[in-house]
């Protein structure tokens, strides 16, 4: 028996290895069926030589669960993999697999409910609050031998509003972390389970010492093929009867700062005919503006120390007026347009991140409900079949 066994198993492998260099199994599985008839009717022949009524019992009770299982094999392939009827009467369309990712693209796509549409504004409304709590004007003034540096930057504790957006963008990752891995899934099974796993799996339980086994994995298969995607498209169903959260920001233009004024002062940093000038000497600069006067050396003479010990220094002090000034204007203002900046940081994120926290809830729920029924499917398949009760190394991983 033992020597009978070692034989079958090697006629599986080389008839494995050989379909395997298609990436196709199902040839492997009407071999294995005509190879396991023929093991039956060997042991058969074998038990009225022996003259075994055991061996005979038993050949007869694996040669009904032969029958079986090429039943199984027909009534699989023709409802599940060959035929779209079972798909086109639950599902509408024939494509259920194509569908179901469709519905998770548009979880994670849609313009208006989408993750990655949330995510993006999680972006805009940080980066407009961190531009105006890190705003810090500031102004040097030098007396003599040294200078006094003045600073302040009144709208620095709306940087608190920061903590709850990194928190939302924390569970925004999480949530499409699961979905890109779920859309994953379902396409790597519509490409390896009807070709590769279901027909491992069905072979595995045709063979009479295995055949727990196999009805596990066939369990596993139609879960994976059926089961997950069905799920999905339940999910996406069950969407559609609540009022899905919006987690655009039509206003984040009011997450701004008083632009006009914090801008204004970057003249003299963004213009490099300002910025330039202004970073030379008084020597260097006087030197660069009576540079046409070269051609007559008394002018030059002339015009050098004029501009680098009147026209410069005045230029200077005009310029340290406009930014005093600026200065000013930003100080006056920094209460009306820190309180009133709050208020409408306030009135625009409370309800974003409102919705942007039910999006992702109803994600986690989603999610939860797909689980549920394709490992509690799977595991009343295999109970169905005779496989295994609990699936240790699939339930571990929800």
């Amino acid at each position: 028996m033992r020597l009978m066994r070692v034989g079958l198993f090697i006629l599986l492998i080389l008839g494995a290895s050989a379909a395997a260099t298609q990436l196709d199994l199902m040839p492997v599985v009407p071999g294995i069926i005509l190879i396991t008839a023929i093991f039956i009717a060997i042991m058969f022949a074998v038990s009225d030589m022996l003259a075994s009524p055991s061996l005979a019992a038993w050949t007869k009770s694996e040669l009904r669960e032969l029958v079986a299982g090429v039943l199984l094999v027909v009534i699989i392939y023709s409802l599940f993999i060959t035929s779209k009827g079972v798909s086109t009467a639950i599902t509408g369309t024939e494509d259920y697999v194509g569908l179901s990712v469709h519905i998770i693209d548009n979880m994670i796509e849609n313009k208006t409910s989408g993750y990655d549409t949330a995510y993006k504004n999680i972006i805009r409304a940080a980066t407009r609050i961190r531009i105006g709590a890190s705003y810090g004007p500031y102004l040097t003034v030098p007396l003599w031998y040294f200078s006094l540096l003045y600073s302040s930057a009144p709208l620095s504790g709306i940087s608190i509003m920061l903590i709850p957006l990194g928190s939302a963008t924390q569970g925004l990752t999480n949530v499409i972390f699961i979905y890109e891995g779920l859309r994953l899934l379902i396409l790597f099974f519509d490409a390896t389970v009807p070709s590769i796993i279901l027909p491992l799996a069905l072979a595995i339980r045709i063979i009479p010492f295995t055949r727990r086994a196999g009805n596990t994995l066939i369990a596993i298969s139609l879960a994976a093929i059926v089961l997950l995607p069905f799920s999905v498209i339940l999910a996406g169903e069950v969407n559609k009867l609540i009022d899905y959260p919006d987690v655009t920001i039509p206003n984040i233009n009011k997450l701004d700062a008083n632009s006009w004024l914090m801008e204004l002062p970057s003249i003299f940093c963004d213009q490099p005919a300002i910025r330039f000038p202004l970073s030379l000497t008084e020597w260097g600069f006087s030197a660069v503006v009576c540079l046409p006067a070269i051609v007559f050396p008394p002018a030059y003479a002339a015009c050098v120390p004029f501009v680098a010990q009147v026209v410069y220094p005045l230029i200077i002090e005009i310029v340290k007026l406009v930014q005093l000034g600026l200065l000013v204007m930003w100080l006056a203002g920094a209460e009306t347009i820190g309180y009133g900046w709050a208020d409408d940081v306030a009135d625009v994120l409370l309800p974003f991140l409102q919705n942007v926290n039910n999006v992702v809830l109803v994600g986690y729920l989603d999610f939860i409900l797909i689980a549920i029924i394709t490992v509690s499917g799977a595991r009343s398949i295999s109970t169905a079949l005779g496989g295994e009760w609990y699936l240790a190394g699939v339930e571990r991983l929800i």
